[in-house]
């Protein structure tokens, strides 16, 4: 089914009606349009060289345009038009309904619209950020206590080892975030089997309460060319991905090696569950506007990507679901 985008004017061709579809295709809100003549907000359509909503008004009937010519940003689309007048009683023309269904979308205007969903993602995240780093604190000072109070307890010490690491590097995190932004944090190299090590550590209790077995398998791999904060998110939202998708019981398996693609050597993680799967469609399905799991995979892929790595996933209904994480090699 097309998409249409539709506006209404008055008789002397005034917006006075326009709908949500447009605002998002323009980027034009209503009340920067109402009361303005309708040709001069978009490009003034025509029939025979006359002005169409003039025409359709005076004849006081319909007007379809079929495969009607619009000047895009930066090229040209085709769309059907159809100008419906709106009598009142007396018979008089008081209004003009305008639908336009274009053939394909505007490239750029595409392109605009993926940008500025980034941005408003952009913006959340910098909300987001300020609003953990309070209760980050707070449970620093907790996790410092605890430590000192059980410092007797050898796991719970190591525990709170990794806890106080983690929470140092996010707080590091959210300052350089706040500062900047995430596309320029430094780029380091990672030593991407100590990383796995400490996930492995403290995704143990996760697998451990929801009976999953996990299976970690360390090959012999050099540094890899990535933020290691970045990195660990990225694979943090694969593990977690796996174990959610498992519920209860099942086998989270995880493997390293060196893989040459097109002759250039690679890191490669490779993440592997036992769980439901998915259809074509879910694995297509890694958006920014995906509230689920595509998500946190979006974000894995651009965090790969902005390293010069690539994600690629291999999954099929019923039989698990393999994530492999391509991350160059350090020069």
């Amino acid at each position: 089914m097309k998409q249409s985008y539709s506006f209404c004017t008055d008789d002397m061709l005034c917006i006075n009606s326009w709908g949500n579809e447009i605002t998002e295709v323009t980027g034009i809100p209503s009340s920067a349009v109402l009361g303005m003549k309708y040709y001069e907000v978009l490009p003034r359509i025509l029939a025979d060289d006359r002005d169409a909503l003039s025409v359709a008004l005076a004849d006081k009937t319909p007007l379809n345009l079929k495969g009607y010519s619009f000047n895009c940003l930066h090229d040209r689309v085709k769309a059907d038009v159809r100008i419906d007048p709106v009598r009142v009683d007396s018979g008089k023309i008081e209004e003009l309904r305008v639908e336009i269904s274009p053939y394909s979308a505007c490239s750029m205007a595409r392109k605009l619209q993926d940008s500025q969903r980034l941005i408003d993602i952009g913006k959340i995240a910098s909300t987001l950020a300020h609003g953990v780093r309070n209760p980050l604190n707070a449970i620093k000072g907790s996790v410092v206590y605890l430590r000192e109070k059980y410092s007797n307890e050898q796991t719970l010490i190591e525990f709170t080892r990794i806890m106080e690491e983690e929470i140092t590097r996010l707080d590091n995190f959210i300052s350089k975030f706040l500062s900047t932004s995430i596309s320029v944090a430094g780029l380091s190299e990672s030593d991407v089997t100590m990383l796995l090590k400490k996930i492995e550590i403290y995704t143990s209790l996760q697998t451990h309460t929801n009976d999953i077995s996990t299976d970690y398998k360390y090959g012999d791999i050099p540094l890899a060319a990535i933020d290691s904060f970045q990195l660990e998110q990225a694979v943090l939202n694969v593990i977690n991905n796996a174990i959610e998708a498992m519920g209860s019981g099942g086998q989270l398996s995880v493997r390293t090696r060196t893989q040459n693609v097109s002759g250039n050597d690679f890191v490669l993680i490779e993440v592997s569950d036992t769980g439901p799967g998915m259809a074509d469609s879910g694995i297509n399905d890694i958006s920014p506007e995906n509230k689920g799991r595509g998500f946190g995979l979006f974000i894995t892929r651009e965090i790969l990507q902005y390293y010069g790595g690539s994600l690629e996933i291999k999954s099929r209904k019923g039989a698990g679901t393999t994530v492999r994480l391509y991350l160059r090699v350090s020069s």
